[in-house]
């Protein structure tokens, strides 16, 4: 790493300068000595047009100047040696481009202000919709959410580990709760600030989109309609519309960021590499497949960085090296944390063989979405593969194949593009091991980032077509608008359409379960809709179904467990329970569960001692904190009975456990503390008249009569035929 006007540095610039006057002495016979500024200016100029026929008229242009013939006509074919222009189909390209299209005529600013423009009119209608799937778990019921008090445990331990010792996963993504953290302080229970993070974070990456494109091709028009594309493309509503899909928008934001900055020149001061390790720093931190920056800026700096033939390897190795210094202590830093890099295996049914077929099929499966996104779905059921003769296996090998063949073809003639199809290939490569994925192997959100590479490619691809072919014939070139255009208006308008299904939970798992019928984790989902409800009936069959289908779903063992004891059909009930407990005996919940059944059955002493398991195992569980306390209290260990209750309050201040904890005051004559809990329940539910009513009574009984008689009255604002309200205000003379 070297300071600014170091010698190292010099010697770097020296040399690609050096190795730019060596191809243009090569390619046009000019000499060196003769022509500094030419150099200078065309070196600017291909900054943005890329090309021979670009860099002869640029040193023609200037040869003319040096030589005193200021003449008009530089681009006629009598100006341009051996007949350019006639002979060179590019040249009649960039010759009949219409000006507003070619190349500098519109400036950065303009571009990206675009660009933003398109990003948040796909994804604007996402606004209005409310927290769903995962989101509920993550957020609402996430007590690191709600206190700054859970920093170290925030960025020391998985991203599930506030359910307790169940919460052991591979995901290891602090920015994402940290975000979750900052913006609950921001707009606490509302959603919309947590979908206009999530917009704001997509409309930056289609910026960083164009930005890293435009470093790496070295053409605005390549990075501009790569970065349209990845705007509209509707494989990425998952990743934008639901806030869970935070971690994907951080992770590609913060590593385009990086690659944005170590392409974008090839200068070596602290402050540029210190910004780069930064921000793949923040890309680690946001999520696992950020890690594959460290192979990519090596593969980038060796043989796609233009200009850098003649840089000393040790030169290079010097201007990635923190990087890859970076990447094994990330995942020194898992082991440190977790004990192993992956601590779980997610599908350990699933053979090394199956897997290695498996992966094969996700290849076809993500390329099929790539170039036709559909059907779109927040859940798609996985099978794993067992034979190589299966379609989709051999399909994949077959893309697989393609891939790399194309890789070694057009390594030289075209770096950049070989580099996209290499970028598509690393970032995807970590979610194909189906061993170590969630229940939901194949999902769009993971396409999120390896469809960078992807949208480069298509655009090089269109951009090679208008200069090399849509020249000779206008109506190709007219096709090319039309078809581009047809895309895009065709992606807006299924974007937002999809956005709308994301828009509540029952929407979409209504919508999953119509593409995919056996996805038993969404069925499940819909049936705790039905029992919130209290459609008991539908909710048992939907759980029946689910069950039926994924047979080890505890989740769904549990929630029939608890539909069972709300019917009193308390044997199968306990059976449920029992099996559940057993499938997962490390979750707090089926634990809890179990309890509550316990009770209702008459065995409290056997209750108590499955609330106590509950809430070791799950010690930031609200739910199970409250109903023991509520226990302990029934059973008259009163001190117990408010440490529990008051642990409840502390992790979330919540409607229900605040009654608990003022009956408990109550109870024992702490009214000093019961009008500091049923003060802020008051404050915060003015609708309550159960509060009201208790707050009253407090008062009353304090000797503050006027206080009283306006808490009475609240409460009969919604309650108006309380008679021991009205009887209490007819004492107090009212």
């Amino acid at each position: 790493m070297s300071e600014p006007g170091s010698a190292a540095e010099n010697e770097d610039q020296r040399e690609e300068k050096n190795g730019r006057c060596k191809r243009v002495e090569k390619a046009w016979g000019f000499h060196r000595g003769k022509y500094s500024k030419a150099e200078k200016s065309l070196c600017n100029e291909t900054r943005e047009i890329t090309g021979r026929v670009h860099i002869q008229r640029a040193m023609n242009t200037l040869k003319e100047g040096a030589s005193g013939k200021h003449t008009t006509s530089t681009m006629n074919r009598e100006t341009t040696p051996t007949g350019l222009a006639e002979n060179n189909p590019g040249e009649r390209a960039a010759q009949s481009t219409p000006q507003w299209l070619r190349p500098g005529a519109w400036p950065d600013e303009v571009i990206i202000l675009l660009l933003m423009v398109l990003a948040v009119l796909c994804y604007v209608n996402t606004l209005g919709n409310s927290f769903v799937y995962d989101d509920s778990q993550q957020i609402l019921r996430n007590p690191y959410v709600k206190s700054w008090h859970y920093l170290p445990q925030i960025f020391g331990s998985t991203v599930w580990s506030f359910v307790g010792a169940a919460g052991m996963t591979n995901y290891y993504r602090p920015l994402m709760t940290f975000s979750y953290l900052v913006l609950w302080q921001i707009f606490g229970e509302l959603p919309f600030g947590f979908h206009l993070f999530n917009v704001v974070l997509n409309a930056a990456v289609v910026i960083m989109v164009f930005r890293a494109g435009q470093a790496l091709f070295q053409d605005r028009r390549i990075a501009s309609l790569s970065a349209v594309l990845f705007a509209v493309h509707p494989v990425h509503t998952e990743t934008a519309s639901w806030i869970a899909g935070v971690p994907d928008l951080e992770a590609t934001l913060f590593l385009l960021l990086a690659f944005w900055l170590f392409a974008e020149t090839n200068e070596n001061n602290w402050r540029r590499q210190a910004a780069i390790a930064g921000s793949f720093a923040l890309a680690l931190l946001s999520k696992e497949p950020a890690l594959m920056l460290a192979p990519l800026v090596v593969v980038f700096e060796h043989f796609v960085r233009r200009g850098n033939e003649r840089v000393s390897f040790k030169r290079k190795i010097v201007r990635y090296a923190p990087l890859c210094l970076m990447a094994p202590a990330y995942l020194l830093l898992r082991i440190a944390l977790f004990g192993r890099m992956a601590p779980v295996l997610q599908h350990p049914k699933i053979t090394w063989p199956e897997a290695i077929y498996s992966a094969f099929a996700l290849v076809a499966g993500y390329a099929k979405y790539l170039f036709w996104p559909a059907p779109l779905s927040a859940f798609h059921v996985f099978h794993a593969s067992s034979s190589l003769a299966e379609g989709a296996v051999l399909l994949g090998a077959g893309i697989a194949a393609v891939c790399v063949g194309l890789l070694f073809a057009m390594h030289k003639k075209a770096p950049e593009a070989a580099f996209c199809i290499l970028w598509i290939g690393v970032t995807l490569a970590p979610v194909l091991n189906a061993r170590w994925m969630a229940s939901n192997v194949f999902t769009e959100r993971y396409l999120y980032l390896p469809s960078v590479g992807f949208c480069w490619l298509i655009a090089w691809c269109g951009i090679q077509a208008w200069d090399a072919r849509a020249a000779q014939a206008a109506w190709l070139r007219a096709l090319l608008v039309s078809g581009f255009a047809a895309v895009v208006i065709a992606s807006v308008a299924a974007t937002i359409s999809r956005n709308v299904v994301w828009r509540n939970d029952m929407g979409l798992y209504t919508r999953t379960l119509e593409t995919n019928p056996d996805a038993a984790v969404i069925r499940s989902n819909r049936a705790s809709l039905y029992y919130t409800v209290q459609d008991y009936d539908r909710a048992e069959r939907e759980w029946d179904t689910a069950l039926a289908g994924k047979p080890d779903n505890v989740v769904t063992m549990n929630a029939l467990g608890v539909l069972y004891t709300e019917r009193k059909r308390y044997a199968e009930a306990e059976a449920m329970l029992n099996r559940a407990i057993a499938a997962r005996p490390l979750w707090g919940t089926a634990h809890c569960s179990y309890a509550v059944l316990l009770q209702k059955e008459g065995e409290p002493a056997r209750a108590m001692e499955e609330f106590k398991i509950a809430v070791e195992l799950s010690p930031l569980d609200v739910a199970a904190r409250r109903l023991y306390g509520d226990a302990l209290m029934d059973q008259g260990h009163l001190d117990e009975a408010e440490a529990q209750l008051r642990k409840a309050v502390e992790l979330e201040a919540s409607q229900i456990s605040l009654h608990d904890l003022a009956d408990l005051y109550l109870r024992r004559g702490k009214n000093q503390e019961a009008e500091g809990v049923l003060r802020k329940l008051t404050a915060e539910n003015p609708y309550d008249s159960v509060a009201h009513f208790q707050f009253g009574r407090v008062l009353e009984a304090a000797g503050r009569k006027d206080e009283a008689v306006r808490e009475y009255q609240a409460g009969l604002s919604t309650d108006p035929t309380n008679a021991e309200a009205k009887a209490s205000l007819r004492r107090l003379g009212h």
